[in-house]
């Protein structure tokens, strides 16, 4: 389930070069130049040339540190490029609630506010709150 850990993820680069696609869109006469730069940074980010991505961003740093240091900044080398591993997790989670609201209807005790999971399909049910004990009637 981890999609994205064979590719090699947004880094300094990347980013770098969406904001100049970004700046050159701006301009009518420079949109075509807007075009290629955006999509070479997405390419960029789903590359599967891992060594290659790392050597680019290596000249990148070498000759973006060599103009931020006469700003007296420094980029850092160490961050590591971002995947979207993370997201997994919210996809399955959000594929789990679009199943379960197929299936069940989720609704509220008009009493404490306990919220109750219900089968979708059976009529009119007298439901029992397991907080508060207490019964009341709902159109599933």
């Amino acid at each position: 389930m981890n999609y994205m850990q064979r590719y090699y993820g947004i880094d300094f680069l990347s980013i770098f070069l969406l904001i100049l696609s970004f700046l050159f869109g701006l301009w009518h006469r420079t949109s075509s130049i807007s075009i290629i730069l955006f999509i070479y940074s997405i390419f960029r980010v789903f590359s599967k040339d891992l060594y290659k991505r790392q050597k680019e961003y290596d000249l990148f740093y070498t000759y973006a540190n060599k103009v931020l240091k006469k700003l007296g900044l420094q980029l850092p080398y160490n961050t590591i490029p971002l995947n979207f591993n993370f997201l997994t997790s919210h996809i399955n989670n959000l594929k789990y609630k679009i199943t379960q609201s197929k299936n069940f209807k989720i609704t509220k005790c008009p009493y404490c506010g306990q919220k109750l999971r219900l089968p979708r399909g059976k009529g009119k049910i007298t439901v029992t709150c397991k907080k508060c004990l207490r019964d009341f009637k709902f159109k599933t």
